[in-house]
This record gives structure tokens, C-alpha cells and sequence, in this order.
């Protein structure tokens, strides 16, 4: 069996595959404790007997994390760490970037995920701590993208650095102006991103009438709603995009 893993800022998220790739127990699962703090918690929760072949990372984390990981799956089952790391080309995308290993390894693998779902240009939004936004050519050419702080991130640092505290956090699709401090931060944060989001989706639909646009992350279904809501039709939740990448990008080492 093969062990997936994805390190994100704030969680981890893991699944179990069979080693022809097919699914044993393949709905991904979230630590919910902080990253930094739940690799020894991760291993505890397998069962004793798991028969690991092999267990492929991604981590945004910083390297002790990986190293902690690494020594946990040493020392349990006898196996090298398989870490993904982005490279120039991999799956058939063309990474955008000049300086390519400053991109996040988790964009990386998204994007290589959703271009070969059809092997049709695409728009991948990655909706977690961070909110990023990519574009990929029908070719699988990379045409750059856009990072901005996440939905909660954004309301986080309103009340971090002005007088405003909410009594109320949760997102809803409505675009209509808020007539309370909370539906006003909520509605203007959200309404801030999905723009982003369509114009990006408009620039590369003029290019490529064919495109499909992916939404993964924590935020992918209130984002989705809310796209849904201004009748925007063509988004497609893809939850799992940066584990579906390991396979790639751990064959393209």
C-alpha cells in the first residue's frame, strides 16, 4: 500500500492507496491539530499492521517537520521518505516560473493533477491558508498566476491591525452589501476573491473556449457557492488535486 501525504500550513491531509495506485481507503483525511505538531500523531493512528510499500510527501513546512516524518517512517517500516519537490517540467506542464524551486511544491502539484485530468487548459485554485491562482495552457505551458492571503487570513488581519472585531466568522455566497460589520468584511473578502477569480477565468477563456476550472482547499465549497451565485457554472471541486499530483512528481525525482 502507498501512504500520500500533504503538508499544508495549518493541517495534514493523508490517504491510503493500493500499490497499483487504485483505491484501498482513498478519501483523505485531516489531522485536526496543527501541522507542526502532528507527525508523530499521524503514525499513531495508522493501524499497527499497515504493509506500506512506499509513502510519498509534499510539506510547505519547514524541513524539520520532514525530517521528523522521515524518521518516523525509517524507523516503523525500514522505507525512504519519498519527497515531491517542483521541477522545470513534470506530467506534461511547463513550469511558468523563472526561478522554478521558489514555487510552492503544493501549486506544483495541483496544477499537474487538474492538466491531466483532460489535457485541456485550466484554472487551479488552491483555497486554503494561502489563496492561489493559477493558469495552464491547453499545451500545459504555465502562464503565471496570482497568491493572495486566504478568506480567513484576510478577515484575520482587518481585526489584527483596525478596531473591528467580529462576532461571526462564517462565509456565505451572498454578494449583496453587508448591512452589519460582519456581513460587510465577510461579503467584501469573498466578493474580492471570486473577482480575481473570474477575470482569470474570462482572460484564459478568450484564449481557450475549452477551459476548466478546478477548486480545491479548505474554502472550495463556499467559493464555489459563490461562483454558482454570480452564474458562474464551469467550476469543478477537486478536493484531493495536491495528493492526486505526488504520483508525478514523485516518478519525474
Amino acid at each position: 500500500m502507498i501512504l500520500e501525504l500533504d503538508v499544508g500550513n495549518s493541517r495534514i491531509k493523508w490517504r491510503i492507496l493500493s500499490s497499483d495506485e487504485r483505491s484501498v481507503d482513498s478519501k483523505a483525511r485531516v489531522l485536526a491539530v496543527s501541522a507542526v505538531d502532528s507527525a508523530g500523531l499521524l503514525f499513531q493512528i495508522l493501524p499497527n499492521d499497515s504493509q506500506l510499500s512506499r509513502i510519498r510527501v509534499c510539506s510547505v513546512r519547514e524541513d524539520a517537520l520532514l525530517t521528523e516524518l522521515a524518521g518516523c517512517v525509517r524507523g516503523r517500516w525500514g522505507l525512504e521518505l519519498e519527497i515531491a519537490k517542483v521541477s522545470a517540467c513534470c506530467g506534461g506542464v511547463q513550469n511558468g516560473y523563472v526561478e522554478f524551486e521558489r514555487m510552492g511544491v503544493d501549486r506544483w502539484l495541483a496544477m499537474i493533477a487538474a492538466f491531466n485530468r483532460r489535457h485541456t487548459a485550466c484554472l487551479v485554485v488552491d483555497a486554503g491558508t494561502a489563496l492561489t491562482i493559477d493558469i495552464v495552457s491547453g499545451d500545459g505551458q504555465h502562464q503565471g498566476g496570482y497568491i493572495l492571503a486566504g478568506l480567513s487570513m484576510s478577515v484575520q488581519a482587518l481585526e489584527d491591525n483596525t478596531g473591528i472585531v467580529l462576532r461571526n466568522r462564517k462565509f456565505d455566497p451572498e454578494s449583496d452589501p453587508g448591512t452589519s460589520t460582519e456581513e460587510a468584511v465577510l461579503r467584501g473578502t469573498l466578493a474580492s476573491t471570486v473577482s480575481l477569480i473570474q477575470e482569470a477565468m474570462r482572460t484564459l477563456r478568450c484564449r481557450d473556449s475549452d477551459a476548466v476550472a478546478y477548486l480545491c482547499g479548505g474554502d472550495a465549497e463556499i467559493l464555489s457557492q459563490a461562483l454558482n451565485s454570480r452564474g458562474e457554472t464551469g467550476f469543478v471541486i477537486e478536493r484531493d488535486l495536491v495528493l492526486d499530483g505526488l504520483a508525478y512528481a514523485c516518478e519525474n525525482r
